[in-house]
Parts: structure tokens; sequence; C-alpha cells
């Protein structure tokens, strides 16, 4: 009996049904496209703060630890440590936990040099270089890492190329395409400038030469003095800040938690476990401010939805309201002829369980493929849909549907059905 009196009212006033589907279903398409830019919004924020710098930074052991004395800590050793750089590809190894987290890495060996008689200092690096280990090979080096840099010319694709920073180029007067003469360690290098980099910081102070060639010159073969590493992370809570101040007061529960989610710091400690001799640092300048902008972006994106799930509550509440001020004299017809409240309100509240899910049923097509567009829009890279975001979107039709109705509904059933009948 329920089911007739169900299908006989769905096919009546089709206009007024048709626009509270409509209604949910573009509220909802709103809401599940901010909902799946939301899901992408950490990795592609993160891709795209990768010109902030790289955020870890490996260094010998013997060169990160601090010496104090009296509360005052001393100057860092003259003798240079170094680790190897076959140790590098470890960090995209089988065994790494977040090895598909390591977006690039950036070996550098600092070293000084005579250029034209001036002292000036030297730093060798990777400029493109492949690491395989098994899997698909990563392309990477100062080119990937360094993002921000500005080069003025061409990067290095040659052994006999190098960059010079925008300080040493104008104080030497050299320009793309010259040729320098570098005095260093055991020998000398022609080397052509291939361009003139800009980097803010102090590698505008120095030249920029294939790693390969720096170590030959300084006769350190196969050794570097530190590698900087960009990492895709998640930013730190309580967790990740309570192991920083004291890991010790973790509980094994709350280690292995935070060791399983990719913090600056457990990515670190991983980086450091790879590499024998090393010290892994997190570089809080970059990873706090990449943390800032995408906790306030993700918030965004959080208020956003909600304001548009409240918006379209009200549309649809609205709209059934008006239908269900429309049927009044039914409903008290109902309840004339002996219907229960209760069954007048079962049978009306399936109704709009039927429209709300139809509204998200058609929002889940709809939904992501807006997202995806979004994506592809803020961030030109493509998304996957997520089927976590289509499955919820029904239940989230049923639940705007039942929100925006219950309350008329539940009033109307509550009506003395004389005094309606009666034109009251």
């Amino acid at each position: 009996m329920l089911s007739r009196m169900l299908l006989d009212s769905l096919g009546r006033r089709l206009s007024r049904k048709a626009l509270s589907v409509l209604a949910v279903w573009i509220g909802l398409t709103l809401v599940l496209a901010l909902l799946s830019l939301s899901v992408d919004v950490g990795d592609k924020m993160n891709l795209e703060l990768r010109s902030f710098g790289a955020n870890i930074t490996v260094e010998p052991l013997a060169s990160a630890i601090p010496v104090q004395v009296g509360g005052h800590r001393l100057a860092p050793q003259t003798v240079p440590s170094y680790f190897d750089e076959a140790e590098l590809p470890k960090l995209k190894a089988i065994t790494f936990f977040w090895r598909n987290n390591i977006l690039g890495v950036a070996p550098r060996l600092r070293a000084s040099g005579l250029v034209k008689g001036q002292v000036v200092p030297l730093v060798g690096v990777w400029f493109d270089v492949p690491i395989t280990t098994g899997s698909e090979p990563l392309v990477t080096g100062a080119r990937q890492v360094y993002s921000h840099w500005s080069v003025q010319g061409a990067w290095p694709t040659r052994a006999d190329q190098c960059l010079v920073g925008s300080a040493v180029a104008r104080k030497l007067a050299l320009s793309p395409g010259d040729t320098l003469t570098l005095v260093a360690g055991r020998g000398e290098v022609a080397l052509s400038v291939a361009g003139v980099v800009t980097s803010g910081d102090g590698d505008d102070g120095a030249v920029i030469a294939p790693l390969s060639t720096v170590q030959g010159l300084v006769g350190a073969p196969g050794k570097v003095s530190s590698a900087d590493v960009s990492a895709l992370t998640t930013p730190e809570n309580k967790l990740a800040e309570k192991y920083r101040q004291d890991p010790r007061s973790l509980t094994p529960d709350e280690y292995d938690r935070w060791y399983c989610t990719p913090y600056p710091g457990a990515v670190a400690k991983q980086v450091q476990d790879l590499i024998p001799g090393s010290a892994a640092r997190v570089v809080r300048r970059v990873s706090e401010t990449q943390g800032m902008v995408f906790s306030r972006t993700k918030g965004l994106m959080a208020l956003l939805a909600a304001v548009t799930l409240v918006v379209c509550g009200l549309s649809v509440t609205g709209i059934l309201a008006a239908a269900v001020l429309e049927r009044r004299p039914e409903m008290a017809l109902l309840q004339a002829i002996g219907a229960r409240r209760a069954d007048v309100l079962v049978l009306f509240l399936a109704e709009m369980a039927i429209l709300g899910v139809a509204g998200g049923v058609l929002a889940a097509f709809t939904g992501p493929l807006l997202g995806r567009w979004l994506v592809s829009v803020v961030f030109g890279s493509t998304a996957d849909v997520h089927l976590a975001v289509v499955l919820i979107a029904p239940f989230l039709g049923l639940g705007l549907a039942w929100a925006g109705g219950f309350w008329p509904v539940w009033k109307a059933v509550n009506q003395d059905a004389a005094q309606v009948l009666h034109g009251g």
C-alpha cells in the first residue's frame, strides 16, 4: 500500500519534484567538486611549493654535530668531511618507506678556486642525473630541486660547462658564452659559462659546476659535502611537534603513527637511516611555510564546501517547504480517513529520500568531473576520480533532502486535519 501511494505521489507535480532534484544536484555538484579538489590539494600544493627549495638537508655527521663549551658554540671544524655520492640512490631504493615522496636530490661539494686571480666559492652539483633503482628512474639535480633559481642563458648540459652566480658575474665581468679558467685543488680546467644564475642566497657569489668536475679538481672522487632533498610531506601537527620536542615522550603507538606518516621529521629520519654517517635535518623555513600555505588552503576548501552545503540546504528547504504547503490538504485527508501521523510522515520522507538520492546520484557523475576540471585549471595537471567522493554522494543527497524537508513535513502532519479541510 505504501509503495503504491509513493509511486502515485511521485508521478504527480513532476515540475516541483524536478526542481527539488535539480537543487540537490547543483548544490552537491559544487560540494563534491570542492571535496575532490581538497583531496588533491595536498600533493598538488606541495608540488607547486617546490619553488621554495629543498625541505631536507643531509650533511656528514661530523659536520652536523654542534660543539658547545661553556654555553658558547665553537666554530665548525676546518677539515672538510664528506659522505659517499653512491649512497644517494638509496633514497629511491625499494626498501625506503617514503621513496615515492622523494621528488628530487641535489648533492653539493663545496670548495674554493681562483678565477681571474680572484678567490671564489666553488660548488659542484648534479644538474640532470638519473637515479635508477629497478623502478622508474628519477632524473634529478639542481634543475629540479632549485626551481626558484633564475638562469640567464641556459643550464649546463656538458661536463665543461658551468653556471656563475650573479654577484660573481658582475665582479668578474662574465656573461653566458664566455670561457673561464678555474684553478682549484690539484689542477685547473677551462669551463664555458652556460648561464648566470640568481638564487637569492649564497650561490649568487659562487661558480657552480658539474659535481664530477669539482670532485676531480679537489681530489675527492665520489664524495659530497651535503645534499638537498625535496620531499613530498604532510604538515606537522601536535604529534610531530611532540616528537620534535622530546622523541622519548611518544608512546609506542604514537611513535608508529608518527613514523608511518610522511611528516618532514619522519622522512628526514629515514633518509638519515639510509645514508651511513649522515645527519638529516628539516629546513624549518621551507617546511613551515609549506605547512602554513597548505593548512590555510585546506581550511579555505573546507569553508567553501560548508558554505555551499548550507546554501544548497536552504534552497532545498525552501523548495520542499513550498511543496509541503501545497499538499497540506492531502496530508489532512490522509489523516481524516485513518492514516496515522507516523504513516504520513514516512510517506513524505520516503518521497524526499528518493528525490535526494536521485540528485546525489547525478552529482556523483558531475561533481568529480568538475573537480578534475578545477585541478587542471588551478594546478595545470590531471587528477584521478576518487571513489570515496563518488560513493558518498547519494548519502549526502539523502541527508540534504531530509534535513531540508523534515521540519516542514513535521509541522504539516501535526496540524489540525479538520481545520485544514474546512479551509482554516
